[in-house]
């Protein structure tokens, strides 16, 4: 599900979200960065990070792959795809952007 108060306030976040689940059909997709932290500015970006249950693509490929689906939204990303056993490992790592995540992100859909 959506947070509710970003859902509101972010239409295209709420279209990115949208078509990265459609996309992946991941377990969880993340916020973070300055947006997650209320610090955006107007030249900000998005930052997202989707956990998806397993996948034999190369990282950079699933990276590829979201790019795609944002396409045509005429705003800043990065986007990080990582499995769940990716994820498990860089969380255990305390500078990590996975623990990162977990710390300062905002928890955008969990299936």
């Amino acid at each position: 599900m959506v947070e509710e108060k970003l859902a509101k306030n972010d239409r295209i976040l709420e279209e990115m979200v949208s078509r990265l689940i459609a996309a992946f059909n991941p377990d969880h997709i993340y916020l973070y960065g300055s947006r997650a932290r209320g610090e955006a500015g107007p030249d900000s970006d998005y930052d997202l990070m989707l956990v998806v249950s397993a996948s034999q693509v190369p990282r950079y490929r699933r990276d590829q792959q979201a790019f795609r689906a944002l396409c045509g939204l005429g705003v800043p990303k990065g986007v990080i795809v990582l499995t769940r056993a990716e994820f498990e490992a860089g969380r255990k790592v305390i500078c990590s952007l996975p623990a990162t995540v977990l710390r300062e992100g905002r928890l955008l859909y969990a299936a």
